[in-house]
């Protein structure tokens, strides 16, 4: 499909000719870049319109009613102006800030064409007449009934015993209330015009604070091929620390990131900018089945740059259970030094969460915490990975840390690899992993630990480099060859299946085992502002509501804690309470008093991360279990109670059809949700946190990597992050992935060292491989076979 010659914005539409000597450039949205049509965007524009009205006329009989109570209101001045920004609020529409034309633009940008081909669809069953009676119930088209009939008809959507009624309503309506709370203009704007009326800072600008991250990156202008003892993709947790050991011991290292480098000096706290910077799909990514929001760091930093500094150790008995598959790889003692070593390089510490009245919670925490004692539910403090935090300023996390306070991966481990000549290629899209064929040698040796398929002496594949792509701002790509000797993904659980996949590296493990730990919010409405989006995110936790399984010996059922949210995230959590135009935006006026809980759950039953039909992106097969939803309600119920026991107007969980529970209410609330049960996009499910789709474990039957971290059909092919864990966690699991790829790295530096370097292993056998790498392979000795080589030139 062609894109117009015109710069214009479309923002009208155009009639439908029946000419066939029209040129096809006049039908399509130029914003989107011509992959959807005009009548695609009018359709939307309708969809969004009907979403966010023009609600003046049934606004002005309540709107004095609705101005905040606050004493500067009795200057009429300054009263005066408030009701003229409540009624821009009410009579503005969708329309009027080109959400459809938002919304087409992001999802061009981020989505894979059958997700773009899907939603061609879903939006041509909007605009026809007879199919779309499959979503709208009306044998009419919805694009042509009046607003109040196309409003009932969302309303039926979102609740409707018809899962493709649901799904539908869910691929559009949360988006939509997402951008019509963030998006700011292009003619000079600053902010988005609604914040003012639901009371909703303007972020500050970016600072200009005295030093950059120390950091060393390759320019790519051009095809090129480079050379590496190391190639590590990916830059969170498992590839900052792999990277930043493996230079320590002297290995020239390369580290790719697909995602950008934003420096603290270029950090924008709004979200609709920094979104679509720091994270997958621009905070977008769904479950394939759409019914779990994923939020995943897509970025120089990954999701340590992102994430809310929750620094918690790996519970004993979720080690212990490991054991029994890892017994080496989670020994007790090397587990937690592992540990020890993250935290301190982390700078890990409770100085600002402590609960003896000296902590610095927020708001939400401190609500989180009263109702934990309430509940005799022990809340904890939770560690943070800060240094020098200036926690009167916090609140922005999601969006990055300017003062550097938070000690991400970016500003630790990364800045430690290039202190000893590292580099680093953002934007950088690892496409494939190369292998070559090792002949065998005659030795028959092998051992359990041993990467390739066979044994230390044996033949099979080894990793010969890494194939990449790089994309320039100005919409050019550059191909990368790396040749490297040692290959590290760290791509996270998404991306890592995704990779090894598109590399045909043949295990049938591959994508399997995906855990999310489902989160579902509470929501509670207080009667003064909470401001979930204000100070330290997340400091306390209770993990009364998990237990062991009788059974099976598991750890299950959910940890609570608190999120960090700012007005376009709340927005779309909020879809639940979305009834109509008018009583939307009414409830929105209220969001500075939201506060919420979140309940996490330690999933048992897991997904998989399979292909998308591109062939490239990752295909996310999830969908929360009814035994995980049941494992969930103890604390969801608990919290209910506990937040209308302190004086919360009302509490929720985002499920739509249910009106949420009050005083006089809540038990017949929660009795109604547990009645209703867990359906598919009728109740919002959170993840930010992907682990296990590459798991570790003591046979290739069973597992991707054995308990070096190292493939069993590939040698010298390492995983180093969330991907390998055996199971889910059950806790914020980022000190945990730093660790067993601390643990990894150091397997890496003992199987693979550096040529001079320390080796008293005396009896080897020797294969060449074309001109400039040699292997070396230990085979006297029970431990795990150790291989050096020669650098090329």
């Amino acid at each position: 499909m062609s894109t117009p010659t015109s710069n214009t914005t479309t923002t009208t539409t155009t009639t439908t000719t029946t000419s066939t000597t029209s040129n096809s450039k006049n039908h399509v949205h130029t914003e989107s870049n011509g992959i959807f049509t005009l009548a695609e965007y009018k359709t939307l524009t309708i969809i969004c319109d009907t979403i966010f009205s023009d609600d003046s006329e049934i606004a002005l009989n309540e709107i004095e009613s609705l101005l905040p109570k606050n004493p500067k209101n009795s200057d009429e001045n300054h009263k005066e102006h408030q009701l003229n920004i409540l009624k821009e609020y009410f009579k503005r529409k969708s329309s009027d800030l080109d959400i459809a034309g938002q919304f087409l633009k992001l999802i061009a940008a981020t989505k894979s064409s059958s997700q773009i081909s899907d939603l061609k669809t879903l939006l041509g069953l909007f605009s026809t007449t007879g199919a779309g009676i499959i979503l709208t119930g009306q044998f009419s088209s919805f694009v042509n009934l009046p607003l109040k009939s196309r409003q009932q008809v969302l309303i039926m959507m979102k609740s409707s015993s018809n899962p493709i009624r649901r799904q539908a309503f869910k691929a559009i309506v949360p988006l939509v209330i997402s951008l019509y709370y963030s998006v700011i203009g292009d003619r000079g704007e600053t902010s988005n015009p609604n914040w003012d009326a639901v009371g909703y800072d303007t972020p500050p600008p970016p600072e200009q604070i005295p030093g950059e991250e120390k950091l060393s990156f390759i320019k790519i202008t051009s095809e090129t091929s480079l050379k590496a003892d190391a190639v590590v993709i990916g830059s969170g947790a498992g590839g900052g620390v792999t990277a930043a050991l493996l230079a320590e011991a002297g290995y020239k290292v390369i580290v790719l990131e697909k995602g950008s480098y934003i420096s603290s000096n270029n950090m924008t706290w709004k979200e609709s900018e920094a979104f679509p910077l720091l994270y997958e799909q621009a905070g977008t990514l769904t479950s394939d089945d759409l019914s779990v929001n994923i939020l995943a760091g897509s970025c120089l930093g990954g999701g340590t740059t992102v994430n809310w500094a929750a620094s918690i150790r790996t519970p004993d008995v979720i080690l212990e259970e490991w054991r029994k598959q890892c017994p080496n790889a989670f020994d007790s003692i090397k587990f937690n030094n592992a540990m020890d070593s993250v935290s301190s390089r982390l700078n890990v510490n409770t100085i600002d969460t402590k609960l003896d009245g000296t902590g610095a919670h927020n708001k939400n925490n401190k609500i989180l915490e009263q109702a934990l004692r309430d509940l005799d539910a022990d809340p904890e403090p939770i560690p943070r990975n800060t240094k020098n935090c200036d926690t009167t300023q916090c609140g922005n996390c999601p969006m990055g840390c300017r003062s550097k306070s938070k000690q991400s991966s970016m500003v630790t481990y990364l800045e430690d690899c290039c202190s000893k000549g590292g580099q680093i290629i953002t934007n950088c899209q690892a496409e494939e992993i190369t292998t070559t064929t090792i002949p065998t040698t005659t030795s028959t040796t092998s051992t359990t630990n041993g990467g390739g398929g066979s044994g230390g002496g044996g033949g099979g594949q080894t990793v010969h480099g890494v194939i990449a792509y790089v994309s320039t701002p100005d919409g050019l790509k550059y191909r990368v060859f790396i040749k490297s000797h040692i290959v590290v993904c760290s791509a996270g659980a998404l991306h890592t299946p995704t990779l090894l996949l598109k590399s045909k590296i043949k295990n049938s493990n591959i994508g399997n085992n995906l855990y999310l730990h489902p989160v579902i919010p509470i929501v509670g409405e207080h009667t003064q502002p909470v401001d979930l989006w204000k100070g330290p995110p997340m400091t306390i936790v209770s993990k009364k509501y998990q237990k062991i399984l009788p059974n099976s010996g598991k750890n299950t059922g959910s940890i609570l804690e608190t999120p960090n949210s700012h007005i376009a995230l709340s927005g779309s959590n909020c879809t639940f309470m979305w009834d109509g135009s008018f009583n939307f935006k009414r409830q929105m006026l209220k969001a500075r008093n939201f506060s919420g809980f979140i309940s996490i759950c330690r999933d048992t039953v897991p997904g998989k991360i399979r292909l998308d039909k591109d062939g490239r992106s990752p295909k996310i097969q999830y969908t929360l279990s009814d035994r995980d939803w049941k494992s969930m309600l103890p604390s969801i119920e608990a919290s209910l109670r506990a937040l209308i026991k302190m004086g919360a107007i009302e509490a929720a969980i985002p499920m739509n059809g249910f009106k949420p529970g009050n005083q006089d209410t809540i038990e017949q609330y929660i009795k109604a949700i547990k009645s209703n049960g867990y359906k598919t996009n009728q109740t919002i499910i959170l993840s930010a946190h992907q682990m296990g789709s590459c798991r570790m474990g003591s046979s290739k039957s069973n597992s991707v990597v054995n308990e070096n971290g190292e493939s069993w059909d590939v040698k010298r092919l390492f995983i180093a992050d969330g991907s390998v864990l055996p199971s889910s966690v059950g806790v914020n699991p980022m000190i945990t992935i730093y660790a067993i790829s601390h643990i990894i790295a150091n397997q890496i530096i003992q199987l693979y060292p550096l040529p001079n370097s320390n080796n008293n292993n005396t009896t080897t056998t020797t294969t060449n491989i074309g001109s400039s790498t040699t292997i070396t392979a230990n085979l006297n000795n029970d431990s795990p076979t150790q291989i050096t080589y020669e650098r090329d030139n």
